[in-house]
C-alpha cells in the first residue's frame, strides 16, 4: 500500500504544480506569434511571440506596429510593406545601400530609401565622365570625348614646346659664347627642328595619335618631364 500511496502523492503533486503554472506555461498552450514592422515605414522586421496576459487567460498582448498575420517570403533586393488594411504585405524593391547615378550628371551616390528609383536616377554606372542618358541607357557623347583629348592634346604641345625652348635657349648660350661641344650644337639644331614640328602640328582639325607625334632628341626626358607637369 506504501508504494501506492507514494505514487498516488506524487500524481497529486504533479497535478497541483500544472495548475499553478501560468496560463501560458500550461500544456497545449502555443505562443501567439506576431510579425513586427518598422513604425515609420510599414516594412516587415522580423517575427515574435506576443505576450500573454497575466491575468486574462487565453488573452496574447499585441503592441502597436505588430500584427497576427503570416511573415511574408522575401527573396534579394525587395522588400515587405503592411498594406493599408493591416492584412498583408506590399513587396517593393529595396535599393538601400546601392550606388546609384544622376541621370543628368552621372554623379554617385548612396541609396537609402525603399520603393522604386524616381525618375533621374539609375542603376547603371556611366562608363566615361563622358556619358549622357538617352532614353535607358548611358551613351558616350563622342563630341566631349574629342574636344577632352583635343584640350589634352593642346596642353602637351604647349609644354613640349616649352620645354624644348628652354633647352634652345642654354644651348644657345653655350654656342653663342663659343662654349658648345660638338654634340651641343647637333643638340641645338635638333631641338630647333623638334620645335618647329611642333609648332606646325594642327590640333584643330583632329586629335593627334601617337604616330602624330614629332620625335624629340631626347623623348625620355621630355616624356618624365611632361609627366610631372600634366599629373
Amino acid at each position: 500500500m506504501t508504494d501506492v500511496t507514494d505514487n498516488l502523492v506524487v500524481a497529486a503533486a504533479r497535478l497541483n504544480s500544472v495548475e499553478l503554472q501560468p496560463w501560458w506555461l500550461q500544456r497545449g498552450v502555443e505562443p501567439l506569434l506576431l510579425c513586427n514592422v518598422h513604425r515609420g515605414t510599414g516594412e516587415f522586421l522580423c517575427v515574435s511571440e506576443a505576450d500573454p496576459s497575466p491575468l486574462e487567460p487565453g488573452i496574447w498582448l499585441i503592441p502597436a506596429h505588430s500584427y497576427q498575420i503570416d511573415p511574408p517570403v522575401l527573396k534579394a533586393g525587395v522588400a515587405a510593406l503592411i498594406n493599408r488594411d493591416n492584412n498583408g504585405w506590399e513587396i517593393v524593391p529595396d535599393h538601400r545601400g546601392a550606388t546609384v547615378y544622376t541621370t543628368d550628371t552621372g554623379e554617385p551616390r548612396q541609396w537609402l530609401a525603399l520603393g522604386d528609383l524616381p525618375e533621374g536616377y539609375t542603376l547603371q554606372a556611366p562608363s566615361t565622365e563622358f556619358d549622357t542618358w538617352e532614353g535607358e541607357q548611358w551613351v558616350p557623347d563622342e563630341a566631349a570625348i574629342a574636344e577632352a583629348a583635343r584640350v589634352v592634346a593642346y596642353r602637351k604641345q604647349a609644354l613640349a614646346t616649352q620645354y624644348s625652348t628652354e633647352r634652345i635657349g642654354t644651348l644657345q648660350d653655350a654656342v653663342d659664347l663659343e662654349m658648345a661641344s660638338e654634340a651641343e650644337v647637333a643638340a641645338l639644331t635638333a631641338w630647333k627642328v623638334y620645335r618647329v614640328e611642333l609648332s606646325r602640328m594642327d590640333i584643330t582639325a583632329k586629335v593627334p595619335t601617337a604616330d602624330d607625334w614629332p620625335i624629340s632628341p631626347n623623348d625620355e626626358a621630355l616624356a618624365a618631364w611632361l609627366t610631372s607637369q600634366l599629373t
